[in-house]
């Protein structure tokens, strides 16, 4: 097998880790920066019923938006995933053995 695939353990409790954390991450973002939802949405064409959904941890987030998303709040994207390693339990992708 390729040296690099992950395991991971359970498919849905890590995926509602994940969709949590970069809730957490973006609304804190979006915060930090003093904008409303309505306000934030309404200036970069986002629906606000998606980017609720995406901070409330009710959706995956698709690639595609987190980028619209990260480009509207100037976020680099290897900033982002560094501060979601630092909200995701440290073996949450654990190396195949």
């Amino acid at each position: 097998q390729n040296k690099h695939s992950i395991k991971i353990k359970n498919m849905q409790v890590d995926e509602k880790i994940l969709s949590n954390a970069i809730a957490k991450i973006l609304k804190e973002i979006r915060l930090e920066k003093g904008k409303s939802l309505n306000l934030f949405c309404n200036e970069y064409s986002i629906p606000t019923t998606t980017l609720n959904d995406i901070e409330n941890g009710k959706v995956n987030v698709r690639l595609f938006s987190l980028l619209k998303i990260l480009a509207a709040y100037k976020v680099d994207f290897v900033s982002f995933f560094e501060k979601l390693k630092t909200e995701i339990p440290s073996d949450f992708l654990s190396p195949e053995e």
